[in-house]
């Protein structure tokens, strides 16, 4: 996190002092510790770190088309993207990167998803003709003609920011950080995490992978098949339905979240299954009664999964009853504060 933010504050006093900073992976930037794979998502990384405006991806066409323009010439151009999933249903991005580039189309929609996620407007166009970045800028900062057609010298592919940004903290531990390790946690506890905004608690880990220390960030993931192997006597209605909703989707494990640890990796391999009442015992101290705290942890499993696959008639019931209850307010304090 320290690294993080003194990556942030370095950006803000050199665009402060009118200085433009150039970031690239191939320098001398440990390596071992920073390693993104091509420089579209650094970009993005980047962009969402100094609160930017616009990320521009220049490439060798003016815009994302629903296929090779090369090699079919009905391919339409893609102009205006609010949502990116449903973008990569609908066109062909597996041709390579340019002769100049690392990534094809395809990092760059990555890219393009980290950094609307932060707020920022992204746009790929061509790279041979910079002045189309001043007058793209220029073009949609008028709201009266930014929702019509674009005219041939602003063609390019934008990407709307979400209106809703995902905030700092959350948006560096799902973007900024390197994942030391992976954590395979039960059905239950996806629900805990997922649906009722709950912490990560040791009793509900199957198992860990990898190498890490405390507060580094690492993944949680569902492993139904394994989980149901080795527990087939264990398999009850609700695991049954599980294991039968998952199967079409034909992965081997579903990714829950990012979140940091309050345990190395050694220790939540001693106290997973257990209760917190138990790691006095186990490990000689308790630092934390959860593995993952609620505020540390950042959700990436989406709604339909999470409702198509993990949430029975008894968890929409509770989900229901949550939502109808009123909020508790404190009479000793007549002000709330946000968290």
């Amino acid at each position: 996190r320290t690294q993080y933010l003194n990556a942030c504050n370095t950006f803000e006093a050199l665009l402060e002092m009118n200085v433009v900073p150039i970031v690239n992976e191939n320098d001398t930037v440990s390596l071992g510790e920073i390693r993104f794979g091509d420089n579209d998502t650094l970009s993005a990384i980047t962009a969402g770190m100094v609160h930017a405006d616009y990320l521009f991806l220049l490439t060798d066409v003016d815009c994302l088309y629903t296929d090779n323009p090369r090699r079919n010439p009905n391919a339409k151009p893609v102009t205006n993207v609010a949502d990116i999933k449903a973008l990569r249903d609908a066109v062909d991005v597996s041709s390579a990167g340019s002769a100049v580039g690392t990534g094809g189309m395809a990092t760059k929609l990555i890219a393009a998803e980290l950094a609307t996620a932060a707020g920022v407007t992204t746009v790929i166009t061509r790279g041979s003709t910079p002045q189309k970045v001043v007058d793209i800028i220029e073009f949609f900062s008028n709201p009266e003609i930014a929702d019509g057609p674009f005219p041939p010298a602003v063609l390019c592919t934008r990407f709307v920011a979400k209106s809703r940004p995902m905030i700092d903290r959350k948006w560096w531990i799902l973007h900024g950080m390197y994942c030391a390790g992976t954590i395979y946690i039960d059905a239950g506890a996806v629900i805990a995490l997922a649906r009722f905004k709950k912490s990560l608690f040791a009793a509900g880990i199957k198992r860990v992978e990898g190498s890490f220390s405390s507060n580094q960030a690492v993944r949680v993931v569902y492993e139904p098949e394994r989980e149901h192997m080795e527990n087939p006597a264990e398999l009850n209605a609700d695991e049954a339905r599980v294991l039968s909703a998952v199967a079409p989707i034909k992965s081997e494990f579903i990714e829950i979240g990012h979140g940091l640890v309050n345990y190395t990796s050694t220790e939540i391999k001693r106290i997973r299954g257990c209760h917190s009442s138990e790691f006095e015992a186990i490990l000689g101290y308790c630092d934390s009664d959860n593995v993952i705290n609620r505020g540390n942890m950042v959700i990436t499993v989406t709604d339909q999964i999470l409702d198509d696959v993990f949430v029975t008639k008894t968890h929409h019931t509770k989900i229901r009853a949550e939502q109808r209850a009123p909020v508790p307010v404190s009479l000793s304090s007549p002000k709330l504060s946000a968290i």
